[in-house]
């Protein structure tokens, strides 16, 4: 991760923590919530990659089940969302709108996954954490809203994937860069 990098990660858990936390809707069975934050999540895995969506979805809404009084889902929300940024970028970035959807499929079956197991062991709600898989399908479908707006963006700024790696400029030579000499006759 380059210096240039580590901004645009700041942003991008900030917009993901914005999205999971300003539209919660709660979960009585589990005690949890759903909420639109696949929207910013498969945004950013998209536009910029498997690692910055990976570290600004686990992140960021784990962030947002701090600030919202469900900290003790933190730990598997780092690791849900983290996956979901990880695969739809891994799988999605750059190659192509079957690709993406691919990455969004993949990355959201693994976050209903990691939450049903997750809740249905290491929380001890067995007999609930299914109740929570139809909820968690559809806040994941909402990703489709973000691969959307990636495909939208991408016609208005197609320069948006080189925000995330490395950026190489080769100058051409014009013509007031060439100078001419003159080769001594014989």
């Amino acid at each position: 991760m380059n210096t240039r990098t580590i901004p645009l990660v700041a942003i991008c858990i900030a917009i993901v923590t914005t999205f999971v936390s300003t539209a919660r809707v709660p979960i009585a069975a589990t005690g949890g919530f759903t909420h639109p934050g696949a929207i910013a999540e498969i945004f950013v895995a998209l536009a910029f990659g498997p690692i910055v969506g990976m570290i600004a979805a686990g992140v960021g809404a784990a962030i947002a089940d701090l600030i919202s009084g469900y900290a003790s889902f933190a730990p598997l929300t780092l690791v849900a969302h983290g996956l979901l940024g990880f695969l739809a970028g891994w799988l999605g970035w750059k190659k192509g709108q079957v690709a993406m959807f691919t990455g969004w499929i993949v990355g959201g079956l693994a976050l209903v996954a990691v939450y049903f197991i997750g809740e249905a062991t290491v929380y001890g709600m067995g007999d609930v954490a299914g109740a929570e898989v139809p909820i968690n399908l559809l806040q994941v479908g909402l990703g489709i809203v973000g691969i959307g707006l990636f495909v939208w963006m991408k016609r208005s700024y197609p320069q948006i994937e080189q925000l995330a790696g490395d950026v190489s400029f080769t100058e051409e030579p014009t013509a007031e860069d060439v100078t001419f000499t003159e080769e001594p006759t014989s």
